[in-house]
């Protein structure tokens, strides 16, 4: 027996409606095609669903019976309905998200905070790791998405870029290079200089600097956080770069910063896995984010 969805959805039609007409006017078709596949089924189950009567049709035992499991069938159809309507809306769905400590204390929560309001239902995690480890979890499905520095060159990693964050120079405000507005590769010939950790863009573009122009330091210290490095700056053990968001979130009266030249940036880029599509909730975040990538922070 091959019973097809249309005969089954022309009988639901006419059990709920009473007559072959109203059934036709219910699912915009004419009174002859819901006729014929009321005949087919009829036919098809070998037993007839209805009586014929001057008052109009009148449901059989076997129909009655039918109904309920038909009934039951398309109100499992109207769930997963609504549950394929949620999930275009996103109203079931988490979202997992690394970001480097610098983006982690104002930047994110406040994309966040904008992007939960806009989606109420959804759960967010964020978490805050270095760049080689953003990148390395995402390739191994442990975050959905990752922001932090481009490091990688894994083919697993899709990378989407977003904004690039000025770097200055920090120093004690009684140091001697505090009273200049632009410090230069040259500035910091003898001075001991606290170093971000090599695969930093940040170390990698001063060294690159300081080779070229033949500037000798004394690389004393070598941290993986800005904030770190700060602190240390703070402490009167050296002069060093970071990035400004970074700045903006560590307020000491003792620290200064002043512009660097030539100019050194820190590239911002939004890292997905190649080795699964992006989910539809995956894709919006990421959108958002592009969008919501606040100019002030390239100022």
């Amino acid at each position: 027996m091959r019973l097809t969805y249309r005969q089954i959805e022309f009988f639901k039609a006419i059990m709920e409606r009473g007559t072959i007409t109203d059934a036709a006017q219910a699912l915009f078709v004419s009174q002859p095609a819901v006729s014929k596949a009321l005949s087919a089924l009829e036919a098809e189950m070998g037993f007839p669903l209805f009586v014929r009567s001057k008052t109009g049709l009148m449901p059989t035992f076997e129909a009655r019976a039918f109904y309920t499991e038909v009934a039951r069938s398309f109100s499992g159809l109207d769930v997963l309905s609504d549950v394929a309507r949620e999930l275009k809306e996103m109203k079931h769905g988490r979202l997992v998200v690394g970001v480097i400590p610098a983006l982690s204390t104002r930047w994110l929560p406040l994309l966040a905070a904008r992007f939960l309001q806009a989606h109420p239902e959804v759960k967010f995690t964020f978490e805050a790791y270095s760049s080689p480890q953003i990148a390395q979890m995402v390739g191994q499905g442990r975050l959905d998405i990752g922001i932090a520095q481009p490091s990688t060159r894994d083919p697993a990693i899709r990378r989407t870029e977003l904004f690039a964050l000025d770097v200055a120079a920090v120093m004690e405000s009684t140091h001697r290079l505090a009273a200049k507005a632009v410090i230069t590769p040259e500035d910091l010939a003898g001075e001991n200089l606290v170093n971000l950790s090599r695969p930093d863009v940040i170390r990698r573009q001063l060294e690159g600097l300081l080779a070229n122009r033949g500037v000798d330091v004394s690389r004393r210290l070598e941290v993986a956080l800005g904030s770190t490095l700060c602190r240390l700056v703070e402490q009167g053990v050296g002069i060093g770069l970071v990035d400004v968001e970074t700045l903006s979130n560590y307020r000491s009266e003792s620290l200064v910063a002043r512009r660097f030249q030539p100019h050194i940036s820190m590239p911002i880029s939004l890292l997905q896995s190649t080795r699964r599509p992006a989910s539809q909730l995956e894709h919006r975040f990421a959108a958002y984010a592009v969008e919501h990538a606040p100019a002030a922070l390239t100022t």
